[in-house]
């Protein structure tokens, strides 16, 4: 491998605050692009302020994971010098991300047109619940709520309760989403000179990412039934009960099943006329699954897992966060980073699953404290230090690099 970046030289402005906005910036930090966080110079609030903290710190590790690869900066966004301060990061880069609610980036003119009249190829992207325009787009949302409205919750529960995915992952998928409108838009700028304004909504993004259940809806007419973790068009597809735990089986074709009724010591079941044909099987799923239950009882999750994986099925065990981190398909696939964070010490955090056969798509900088790079970015705008000490005692400026310095 080289270490050349896939994005090496490219400049961003990160206005991006708790989950997707920094999920995305971090994702592109990775793949080698210089990202300066601009934070505001209040109180810690938003991912900054979330427990847990690294111990004996005020460091928040829901910061930590969601930040390496960035410098941070605090400025007063308020003040007119903070905002001239602002321009000059904005004329240097190639990308401005912002997820504020619409309307609060233009109010703090900061906004695409703001940043336009100073770099006209400027690519800004905007992360939101419901969107730039539309019906909805005022409304103030979270990830929870855009679950909720793209349809995820509905299909997402039991028949009685629809529940919230355990992580925010239409924050993860729009960010997801950001981060390929941005690399379309490098390459679009590339060819044509044009920058040009990308809008990502939580809410469409999840709508995209609801499988079949869309399709199955809009042509066949078929509204999805929540069904806990059994899947709507296949079976076995579902969690089973072990005597210790649980495993995931996926057996919907028809090998796989034989494979598995053998496996089981009823091979009878793959020719029965209850459950030879996936859609025999879906008309009596609870009698199959019954039937699949009652097998598995007596044995543990390894050993249930040992004899399907022998028999060539589809089986994992349901493995918590503790044993994810500490297994040898994590290590191997490097999928827990080390850093050497300023205040909080060595932490681990999750890698990138993008793995390029030319270089790693891994960030080097650690995760920032609040304000820690704001005299170094400063300095290369052009500020000399008497010009960052009145910055400093004006308020423009966050004196977070400094309260840093003097607890060490």
């Amino acid at each position: 491998m080289n270490n050349k970046k896939i994005l090496e030289g490219v400049k961003i402005v990160d206005l991006t605050r708790v989950y997707t906005g920094p999920f995305c910036s971090q994702i592109l930090a990775d793949l080698g692009a210089s990202v300066v966080k601009v934070e505001d110079d209040g109180p810690n609030s938003n991912e900054r302020s979330w427990p847990p903290f690294a111990p004996g710190t005020e460091e928040s590790t829901y910061f930590i994971g969601l930040n390496r690869g960035k410098r941070s900066i605090e400025l007063n966004l308020k003040q007119p010098q903070a905002k001239e301060i602002f321009y000059k990061l904005v004329k240097e880069a190639d990308i401005v991300m912002e997820n504020f609610a619409p309307g609060v980036a233009a109010k703090l003119q900061v906004g695409y047109a703001d940043c336009k009249n100073i770099k006209s190829d400027i690519i800004y992207l905007s992360v939101s619940a419901f969107g730039q325009y539309g019906p909805l787009s005022k409304l103030p949302g979270y990830d929870m709520l855009a679950q909720a409205m793209g349809g995820l919750m509905s299909i997402t529960g039991f028949p009685d309760m629809p529940i919230r995915v355990g992580s925010s992952l239409g924050d993860a998928i729009a960010g997801l989403y950001g981060a390929i409108g941005v690399l379309g838009a490098v390459l679009y700028r590339n060819n044509t000179g044009e920058g040009q304004h990308i809008d990502v909504s939580l809410v469409d993004s999840i709508f995209t990412c609801l499988e079949n259940n869309v399709p199955a809806y809009t042509i066949a007419g078929r509204p999805t039934k929540r069904q806990g973790s059994r899947h709507p068009d296949g079976g076995p597809y579902d969690a089973y009960k072990c005597k210790d735990g649980f495993v995931c089986v996926v057996a919907s074709n028809e090998k796989l099943w034989g494979n598995m009724t053998k496996r089981m010591g009823k091979p009878e079941l793959a020719t029965d006329p209850r459950f030879d044909s996936n859609m025999t099987r879906m008309e009596n799923i609870e009698e199959m699954t019954a039937i699949i239950n009652d097998w598995m009882k007596d044995y543990t999750v390894d050993e249930v897992v040992a004899m399907l994986r022998e028999a060539r099925v589809a089986v994992a065990p349901i493995l918590d966060v503790p044993q994810i981190c500490g297994g040898e398909n994590t290590k191997a696939r490097h999928m827990l980073l080390e850093y050497d964070h300023a205040t909080a010490g060595k932490v681990l955090v999750p890698g990138n699953p993008i793995k390029f056969g030319v270089c790693e798509a891994i960030a080097e900088l650690p995760p920032p404290f609040k304000g820690q790079h704001t005299p170094e970015v400063l300095g290369e705008l052009g500020y000399d230090q008497g010009t960052i000490d009145r910055l400093l005692s004006d308020g423009v400026i966050g004196d977070g690099f400094i309260t840093r310095a003097e607890k060490k």
